[in-house]
């Protein structure tokens, strides 16, 4: 028997520091049910975790508390993770947690919940730090699978809304052990392309095994660091991912973040009639004001002397007629400047300036327009229609492309 004696200090600061060296105790995970749950005034909750077999008291602290979007009530089935450490003011083990969860979520949804807390606390999901999209972009990246219909749909989304807009596509695959780095080099790959202006990062839906690429740390952290506004379009709207989270804007399908990423031809045209209507609503109105105007002064000039009547007339008139002109002047130069840019913007939106930038439109030899290169065959006749005119050819080879301008690979 050992005759020497141990400050209590001494043997409580001993046996926290063993608790807090080992590894497993360290990380651990613990699940029973909830009790004498309560939460200072500083913000802290304090509860106790119990099962058949024993129970360990719990510290949320505030900092982990403001994180939770779920927080332990007595009764409550949960799991808790933290460090066991020891309470040296009345020697008491307890668990510091900082994440607790609704039983029975399985370990995946526990890990990805912790570390969502921690990426957040971080602030890389802070709504501050969004960035907003360009109204009208000229190049558009778009990281998703090369061979899956996202890509597609994409494409067919922006060619009816916006067909003003370059597509680039960096290839990546979407899914598997090897798809958050992939994800995350073709992130890095379409920044390399300087004339891109906001990013489209997208997948179609699946199970939650198959979306887990997108809760990668890598993932996550490539989208927070992307230099240009980031655009996330991942599974159906149900789905939810914490590249969602981190992105500048959340769609909820891939065809909705390509409606989100570019304004619409339509809705352009509208605006410019609207615009045409409020400016000769405008004119009627300054034109009748004035009118009504002449008509006042000319009646209280009808009450004056005859020789006093057409002295004060002259001056008024003369008066009203600088002031109308100069109005009007002003107002119609301000109108027609303003009628202009809208029509050089029409002008760029119409696809006869397709042609001035060197394009060409084909059709068979019955007319028909040809999309596709299997819609040719050697030996064909075709009309190659030009701004300048039109050349009749044939065919005489052919082959897929390599790259156009809707569908560049990085």
């Amino acid at each position: 028997m050992s005759a020497r004696v141990v400050p209590v200090g001494l043997l409580t600061s001993y046996v926290r520091e063993v608790l807090e060296t080992d590894a497993l105790l360290a990380d651990v995970w613990i699940e029973g049910d909830v009790s004498n749950a309560f939460r200072a005034q500083s913000g802290h909750i304090y509860f106790t975790v119990r099962d058949d077999h024993g129970q360990l008291k719990c510290a949320l602290f505030r900092a982990h508390t403001a994180r939770q979007r779920y927080l332990p009530q007595v009764g409550d089935a949960v799991a808790v993770h933290g460090r066991v450490s020891l309470y040296e003011r009345d020697g008491s083990i307890q668990l510091y947690a900082d994440s607790v969860q609704p039983a029975g979520l399985g370990i995946l949804a526990l890990q990805l919940e912790q570390l969502r807390q921690r990426l957040e606390a971080e602030g890389l999901f802070e709504p501050s730090r969004k960035r907003a999209l360009p109204p009208a972009p000229k190049v558009i990246g778009v990281v998703t699978s090369a061979a899956g219909a996202v890509w597609h749909d994409i494409q067919n989304v922006l060619a009816r809304r916006y067909p003003l807009a370059e597509l680039i596509l960096s290839p990546t695959p979407v899914q598997g052990p090897d798809a958050p780095g992939a994800i995350v080099a073709a992130i890095e790959a379409i920044q390399e392309q300087r004339r891109v202006e906001v990013v489209i990062v997208a997948r179609g839906g699946g199970s939650t095994e198959d979306l887990m690429a997108f809760n990668d740390e890598r993932v996550v952290r490539a989208i927070f660091g992307c230099r240009v506004p980031v655009v996330a379009g991942i599974g159906h709207e149900t789905d939810w991912s914490l590249a969602d989270d981190v992105a500048d804007l959340r769609a909820p399908t891939p065809s909705a973040a390509a409606e989100l990423c570019a304004p619409s031809v339509t809705e352009i045209a509208q605006q410019l009639r609207h615009l045409g209507e409020r400016l000769g609503d405008a004119m009627t109105d300054i034109v009748e004001s004035g009118r009504e105007e002449v008509e006042l002064l000319s009646d209280r000039l009808s009450r004056l002397t005859p020789h006093r009547q057409v002295e004060i007339t002259h001056r008024l008139v003369a008066a009203l007629s600088d002031r109308l002109e100069r109005q009007g002047r002003d107002l119609v130069e301000a109108r027609r400047r303003q009628v202009a840019n809208q029509r050089s913007l029409l002008a760029i939106l119409h696809p006869a300036r397709t042609f001035d930038r060197g394009y060409a439109v084909v059709h068979d030899s019955s007319g028909h327009p040809i999309f596709d290169v299997h819609d040719v065959g050697s030996g064909d006749h075709l009309q190659i229609h030009l701004a300048s005119g039109s050349i009749e050819a044939r065919a005489t080879g052919v082959r897929s492309p390599v790259r156009h301008r809707s569908q560049v690979t990085v």
